[in-house]
């Protein structure tokens, strides 16, 4: 993987990309080149750049002091100026800076002290076989020493100026190259997670590599059998920096990032998708390189997450192949109902690909809270390593635990092509505790006369049903034929006085049809579909059905006598009178659902209040 990064990061470099210089912007302040005049270091106002919100940034000015900074920058903690902390955001024989705090708290004799320690720390990257970098590194000494502050105390503009405000001064004679030349001596020495000393080659790489320092025993690998990590060269090294600043500060690789192993120029196009759009992620890249008729295949796949201390990749894998299409995915309208909210019908449909996998599949049975869908901006964001705000005005508990423990998993799927990734156990967890938590949760809106969560209930018993099989192919257990075969059959068994109830299954579903019918004669302030949950909770056959004969017993009255028994008279006897094989009735859960949320099979009466 550090070998394609190198490989990368020489291909950009020697096809005269513009690309390191993409996104990057000047900080607010005042920048000044510095040219001679009579032997002397001057400051004159035609060389000075004030930069501001509105400042425009395609002017040659703002590309030279652009080109200056980016090939002078400091890394975090290591500039030439450490401990006084006057002159950290640049380090350069050939420039300085410091902000408006540094002017106006530091006194005059620190701050020469600390002009001493920056010089001499520059000192160490210059060439001393190069007279003309010695003589610049002397002249932008003697300038800081000696006019630089005197020229700020004669204006008046910036005696009250903002701590943030940035000053920055860099002599006009040497060339970009010159610069260049000390930040890569600079680079190749700081870029480790500990300095190398002089005669070290090696060392860790600060962007790959988070230190199991002695003073942070929490962020230590305790099980690992070696103390540090995978050692590089400077080189390597400066090509790894550049490879996480054109992540972390030019901002232009999609997340996540493919970076395919030989094939520089198709690494570089989707990077080259994303910056035309921003809008375009990783889905749209893939898409848009698939239409082109592109291989996908032998990669490396690259998260990256910026607020990490180190290492920045919270996830990187190899992908031999990218499996784009789904066969054989749909799902069946079985449990039919028409959004009281949004006014959308569920439908069949099929899952053509892992990305419509994503969107109409994950993002449902995870509430909106892996995959969300935003209708103010009509665009998808994903949390697959971001954190979750645990707060249950927005998620619930079980909704919570099931996306920390079953995110990756389906990163993995969608992205990887892993279709090990979800199993079938997985699955069958996340869609009965999902259905069971919107039971739990379900509130009654008397108002507009809905049940707030049998959308949402529906539609996840429409994926569980229609996906019952997909992720274990050999089991056969067809639940969407199930259903409408059973719900045929207890019609049959409602309608004739001979026919008797044989199975389980048909046992669970007319279950499920008559603990409905029961619950809607409730007059309970909030007759919510969570009145089901204590019916679900029985595991015992025997305490199954006096829940439903004491339900009965509630609501009776609600109900009509006939001489020959209808259709609900049928079903209640042959349910309290079948004694089922099955000693768990959690194993009949899905059926015991299936038969609660179909269309009733009972006919409605005149006198029955619904």
């Amino acid at each position: 993987m550090i070998h394609e990064i190198v490989q990368f990061i020489e291909y950009l470099e020697n096809s005269n990309s513009e690309i390191f210089s993409e996104n990057l912007e000047l900080k607010e302040g005042l920048y000044v080149f510095l040219e001679k005049e009579n032997g002397e270091l001057v400051i004159k106002d035609d060389n000075t750049l004030k930069i501001g919100k509105d400042t425009d940034k395609n002017t040659p000015l703002y590309v030279y002091f652009l080109e200056r900074y980016t090939n002078s920058e400091m890394l975090i903690n290591k500039s030439f100026n450490a401990n006084e902390k006057i002159f950290i955001d640049i380090g350069s024989s050939f420039g300085i800076s410091f902000s408006g705090k540094g002017l106006k708290q530091t006194e005059r004799n620190k701050k020469y002290s600390a002009i001493e320690a920056y010089f001499k720390a520059a000192l160490e990257y210059v060439d001393k076989k190069n007279e003309r970098h010695l003589t610049w590194h002397k002249e932008m000494k003697i300038f800081a020493k000696t006019k630089m502050f005197d020229f700020f105390e004669s204006k008046e503009e910036y005696k009250e100026v903002k701590a943030a405000y940035m000053f920055y001064f860099f002599l006009k004679e040497p060339k970009i190259s010159d610069f260049k030349e000390l930040h890569r001596k600079y680079l190749s020495r700081k870029v480790f997670l500990f300095d190398l000393k002089k005669n070290e080659t090696h060392g860790i790489s600060n962007d790959l590599t988070v230190g199991n320092v002695s003073k942070k025993p929490f962020m230590r690998h305790k099980t690992a059998s070696f103390e540090i990590n995978y050692k590089v060269d400077g080189y390597t090294a400066l090509k790894l920096y550049k490879f996480f600043r054109l992540q972390q500060k030019n901002k232009v690789f999609p997340n996540p990032l493919p970076l395919f192993v030989d094939r520089n120029e198709l690494t570089k196009k989707a990077i080259s998708i994303y910056k035309n759009d921003h809008k375009k992620g990783h889905k749209e890249i893939i898409e848009d390189l698939i239409n082109k008729g592109e291989n996908l295949q032998n990669y490396y796949l690259f998260y990256f997450q910026n607020n990490l201390k180190g290492s920045r990749i919270v996830d990187l894998d190899f992908v031999p192949a990218f499996k784009y299409e789904i066969d054989n995915m749909q799902i069946k309208a079985v449990f039919n109902i028409k959004s009281k909210e949004t006014g959308y019908l569920l439908y069949d449909h099929k899952i053509i690909n892992v990305f419509e996998f994503q969107q109409k599949i994950v993002g449902k049975i995870f509430n909106n809270s892996l995959v969300q869908f935003s209708q103010k901006n009509n665009s998808y964001s994903y949390k697959y390593f971001d954190d979750i705000d645990n707060n249950p005005k927005y998620i619930t508990s079980n909704t919570y635990t099931q996306i920390i423990k079953y995110r990756k998993s389906f990163y993995d799927y969608i992205y990887k092509s892993k279709r090990q990734a979800i199993t079938d156990t997985m699955f069958q967890d996340i869609m009965k505790n999902g259905v069971l938590d919107d039971i739990r949760h379900d509130e009654y809106d008397k108002e507009k006369k809905y049940h707030k969560k049998e959308f949402q209930i529906k539609e996840k018993l429409n994926i569980w049903f229609s996906l019952y099989t997909y992720f274990t192919p050999k089991k056969d257990n067809d639940m969407i034929n199930k259903t409408e075969n059973l719900f045929q059959r207890i019609k049959v068994i409602a309608k004739n006085e001979k026919e008797r109830m044989r199975t389980d299954e048909e046992f669970a579903f007319a279950s499920g049809q008559i603990i409905w019918k029961l619950l809607i004669q409730s007059k309970s302030s909030n007759p919510s579909h969570a009145l089901l949950e204590p019916f679900l909770q029985k595991t015992e056959a025997k305490l199954f059905k006096l829940a439903i004969a004491r339900t009965f017993e509630m609501y009776k009255h609600e109900f009509t006598l006939y001489p020959v028994k209808y259709e609900f008279d049928k079903i209640f006897s042959e349910i309290m009178g079948y004694e089922p094989d099955e000693t768990n009735l959690k194993n009949l859960l899905p059926l015991i659902l299936a038969g609660y949320f179909s269309e009733t099979i009972f006919k409605k009466d005149k006198t029955e209040n619904e």
